[in-house]
């Protein structure tokens, strides 16, 4: 299928960048974020698949910060990145209206997308394979 649209700038724009704490220190790194940028909590939800609390904390128009943390000790992406990395920036998000032509665009060129999903909590998804993207974990997504 081809597209008029020839570029992933085109299509989509920056929702959300993702980090990743540990339970213990979710409270303390939202509170820092609200008092050093002056905002408050967008809102705040138990995602049950992933298991884990995620907080979004806006950043300026349409820009927040979700701030994760695993809800168990189970072993879930999100634990293994803390015993991996220790915690901090984990991914990046693109919001679309268009995710069929982003993942066109992007599996056109060779890349390789992970953990893709038609429906997560109103939202349809994918990732890109980090191996490919200089250990960047880029996430496409759209309302559904």
């Amino acid at each position: 299928m081809t597209h008029p649209t020839t570029s992933i700038a085109d299509v989509a724009a920056l929702h959300h960048i993702g980090i990743v704490t540990t339970k213990d220190d979710h409270v303390r790194l939202v509170r820092n974020l609200v008092e050093g940028l002056g905002g408050e909590v967008e809102f705040e939800v138990e995602d049950e698949p992933l298991d884990v609390l995620a907080t979004w904390v806006p950043i300026g128009p349409g820009l927040r910060f979700e701030v994760v943390s695993p809800r168990s000790e189970a072993p879930t992406p999100i634990t293994r990145f803390l015993a991996k990395a220790g915690g901090g920036l984990h991914h990046v998000s693109l919001e679309t209206e268009e995710i069929g032509v982003c993942r066109e665009l992007v599996t056109a060129s060779g890349m390789r997308t992970v953990g893709e999903n038609d429906d997560h909590g109103g939202w349809a998804e994918f990732f890109l394979d980090p191996s490919q993207t200089g250990r960047a974990l880029l996430h496409w997504m759209q309302a559904v």
